[in-house]
């Protein structure tokens, strides 16, 4: 049967140029004379061990440790942060087959994103092409493209209530992913087209694994604790929405100040759907970097504090990315491409936040 799914057809980059074809060279020197693996290392392995059994040490006191009240919900919003990071640390590498040159272990490692609720099959998707292709594209990159209450770039209409989305998007970044694990992998697996890519077909048993993997993590996080803890009936719903805030928030605070801060670069296809860089140049120069010669603020955000050298680069493990850096940002400066950085946190959250209190604004004609 023929499929007559339509699908906008997709931009073009300019052909690569003398900026990737120095950048690759040089990053590959940098391997060669340091004489090490592309991929993880020993430091990587350790992070990953602690990331891991932090977290089950937290869920077990959650459900074995004598624990009432507040501090339940101070585990409980614990748990989501490290849900997060072990997020951005095991699981965003395995799936972007950076983290081991083995298949298999990217693969094992990658099912720590199903077990913190977004299936890992789903977001090798929605997440490696959808956004890592046509970065910062309004209705290319899902990222890009937020709920009608929030106003990211000046090709979404303005609404009155976008006046007030700089105070109020604090507390949708800390609900964000309730709709996301509970219920939009279901949803996005079934549709045959997200934003403007055609979907591959489903591959066999995959709506039954995820919905395996759903019933799993309810049980996880609604089952078990109902059956174990000594709390009123709205207790675990209400840990479970605490737990959410600490993942929602943990999550925004790094994936969106990697895009979408003040006078950003835009690169936005043409009346021909033709864009103005090449594949390697857009994604220098539509990320930023923030606290990137931190050696902690790499270690919490898995290296995406360093976003310029991850979509560069998303299959090298990250981290090597802050040793990456200063090759980047020569390289970018040498060619006149764009390199955008900022010295920590504070800076990069005031500016987000200063971008959507002026996109927020009132058009004037």
């Amino acid at each position: 049967m023929k499929d007559n799914t339509k699908v906008n057809p997709l931009p073009k980059f300019q052909p690569e140029g003398e900026f990737s074809k120095a950048l690759k060279s040089r990053v590959n020197q940098y391997f060669k004379d340091q004489k090490i693996s592309k991929h993880c290392n020993a430091e990587m392995i350790f992070k990953t061990a602690f990331y891991l059994s932090s977290l089950l040490v937290v869920y077990g006191f959650i459900l074995f440790g004598s624990i009432t009240g507040w501090g339940l919900l101070g585990l409980a919003l614990l748990l989501g942060v490290l849900c997060g990071l072990i997020g951005f640390n095991v699981g965003h590498d395995a799936i972007h087959g950076g983290y081991s040159s083995k298949k298999w272990v990217n693969k094992l490692l990658g099912v720590t994103f199903t077990a913190i609720g977004a299936y890992a099959e789903n977001w090798a998707f929605t997440h490696n092409q959808c956004h890592h292709t046509f970065t910062s594209i309004p209705g290319a990159d899902g990222d890009y493209t937020p709920a009608p209450v929030l106003r990211f770039h000046e090709a979404t209409a303005w609404k009155p209530i976008h006046q007030y989305q700089h105070l109020y998007v604090w507390f949708l970044y800390s609900i964000f992913t309730l709709e996301w694990v509970l219920f939009r992998d279901i949803k996005q697996m079934r549709k045959k087209q997200h934003l403007i890519y055609k979907k591959p077909k489903l591959k066999k048993w995959a709506m039954p694994k995820v919905l395996a993997a759903k019933l799993i993590f309810y049980a996880n996080v609604f089952l078990w604790p109902s059956l174990l803890l000594d709390v009123p009936w709205w207790g675990v719903p209400v840990g479970f929405l605490v737990m959410q805030a600490g993942l929602g928030l943990t999550l925004s605070l790094v994936f969106q100040l990697g895009h979408m801060v003040e006078d950003m670069p835009k690169d936005w296809p043409d009346e021909n759907n033709q864009l103005s860089q090449s594949y390697s140049e857009h994604q220098c120069s539509t990320a930023v970097n923030f606290a990137s010669t931190s050696w902690f603020g790499s270690w919490i955000t898995g290296g995406l504090n360093t976003q310029i050298e991850h979509h560069l680069f998303p299959n090298i493990c990250s981290i090597h990315y802050r040793k990456l850096a200063p090759i980047v940002k020569a390289t970018a400066k040498e060619f006149g491409v764009n390199y955008r950085e900022y010295k920590n946190w504070r800076v990069t959250i005031a500016s987000h936040y200063r971008l959507l209190r002026g996109l927020g604004k009132p058009i004037i004609d």
